[in-house]
């Protein structure tokens, strides 16, 4: 496996040859994903960073003098993000471990196709390439953050749908190719509107004000939208 250096606006970092690892870095460093609708990452907060991947967003926070807590259950993805962390003197802290709305212990991540490890998910079965990792309540690991950005590959959707943690500021992402339901997103937003979040997201995109769809269309891309949660 052979690691390339790169930089993007000034955040240096390593990233595997072949792997989904620069697009990552180019979606959420380069085209800044996570600053839109509102959203600001502002000097001194600290933030979760829930599915942290390669660590592109632990970057893009770090070098606007934010510090995070990232959670990537793939070991080699958490070696990545302390070596990027390193390279550019940012403070992030790095737990091995999945994110769940239950209490087990361990669960099976399964790979992404096609080197694609930033779909690695517990929910869809891409392969039967499979590997098994630690886990941790997600309540109870985010009492005390008052941020958080989670894309977690369907995870995020029973966490959403039952955790009683509030955040000042929220960013997820849903997956409609994990599940197509568009009135699931819906109630998780209704759910949150009720919690006293002013949300922001592509309304249009998702139906939420005009309900002409209940599924996500097979023909729509991307398949994927980022809601954006404050308080």
């Amino acid at each position: 496996m052979r690691l390339l250096k790169d930089e993007i606006d000034g955040v240096q970092f390593y990233h595997r040859e072949g792997f989904s690892d620069m697009k990552t870095f180019e979606e959420v460093i380069g085209r800044k994903c996570y600053q839109k609708r509102g959203m600001k990452i502002e000097p001194g907060e600290h933030w979760m960073d829930a599915g942290a991947n390669v660590g592109a967003f632990a970057l893009f926070a770090g070098a606007r003098g934010a510090s995070v807590t990232s959670y990537e259950p793939d070991p080699f993805n958490c070696e990545l993000i302390e070596k990027n962390a390193r390279l550019n003197g940012f403070q992030i802290e790095v737990e091995q471990a999945a994110l769940v709305a239950d209490e087990r212990k361990t669960a099976i991540m399964f790979i992404g196709n096609n080197q694609n490890v930033w779909r690695n998910s517990l929910v869809k079965k891409w392969n039967d390439q499979g590997l098994e990792v630690p886990c941790l309540n997600f309540d109870a690991e985010a009492a005390g953050f008052e941020h958080c950005k989670m894309d977690i590959e369907g995870s995020e959707m029973p966490i959403l749908e039952a955790s009683e943690q509030t955040f000042r500021k929220l960013c997820y992402e849903w997956s409609f190719d994990i599940d197509p339901s568009l009135a699931r997103l819906w109630r998780v937003i209704d759910r949150q509107k009720s919690q006293g979040y002013r949300v922001e997201a592509a309304w249009k995109t998702i139906c939420y004000e005009d309900r002409r769809f209940d599924l996500w269309q097979p023909s729509w891309f991307p398949a994927c939208t980022n809601v954006f949660c404050f308080r």
